[in-house]
C-alpha cells in the first residue's frame, strides 16, 4: 500500500505546473473573452453606421483585468451622453450583475432595439459560461493552497 502511495506522490503535478496550468486556462479565457468583446464593437459599430440615431444601442461592454493576473470581469454598461457648456460629453453607468454569473437582462434590455437585444443576449449567454469557469478556477486555486499548507503541516 505504501508503494502504491508513493508512486502515486511521484505522478501528481508539481507546484509549477499546476501554477502553469491555472495561468493557461485563465488566460485561454480571457483571449475567448477579448474576442468577443471586440467582436460585440465591431458589430455594434456596424450597425450604428446603419441605423439613425433613435436605433443605435446603448449597450456598452468591457472586459478588465483584476489585481491577480488569473482573474478578470466582464462588465456592461449604459452608454449616454451630458450637455455641459454647449457640448457633449460621454458618461457610462455600470450595471449590477447581481448574484450568480448573469446579468438580468430583461431589466438591462428595456427600451433597446431588437437587434442591439439579441446581440447582447447572445454574448451574454457566453460570458456567463465564462464566468463561471473563472470562478471554477479560482476555486481549484484555493483549494490547491489548501492542500499545499495542509500537507506541509502535515510534514512539519
Amino acid at each position: 500500500m505504501r508503494n502504491e502511495t508513493v508512486e502515486q506522490e511521484r505522478l501528481l503535478p508539481t507546484d509549477a505546473v499546476v501554477q502553469l496550468w491555472l495561468e493557461n486556462k485563465a488566460e485561454q479565457l480571457h483571449a475567448h473573452a477579448r474576442m468577443l468583446v471586440d467582436d460585440y464593437w465591431r458589430q455594434l459599430n456596424q450597425r450604428h453606421q446603419q441605423v439613425t440615431a433613435k436605433e443605435r444601442g446603448r449597450i456598452g461592454l468591457r472586459i478588465r483585468r483584476r489585481e491577480s493576473r488569473l482573474s478578470f470581469s466582464i462588465e456592461w454598461y449604459r452608454m449616454a451622453t451630458l450637455r455641459q457648456n454647449g457640448q457633449r460629453k460621454p458618461i457610462c453607468q455600470y450595471l449590477k450583475k447581481g448574484p450568480g454569473y448573469r446579468y438580468p437582462l430583461q431589466r438591462i434590455l428595456q427600451g433597446e432595439p431588437d437587434w442591439a437585444q439579441q446581440l447582447v443576449e447572445a454574448l451574454e449567454n457566453e460570458f456567463a459560461d465564462i464566468r463561471k469557469q473563472m470562478a471554477l478556477l479560482g476555486k481549484l486555486r484555493d483549494a490547491y493552497h489548501h492542500f499545499q499548507t495542509a500537507t506541509k503541516e502535515r510534514n512539519a
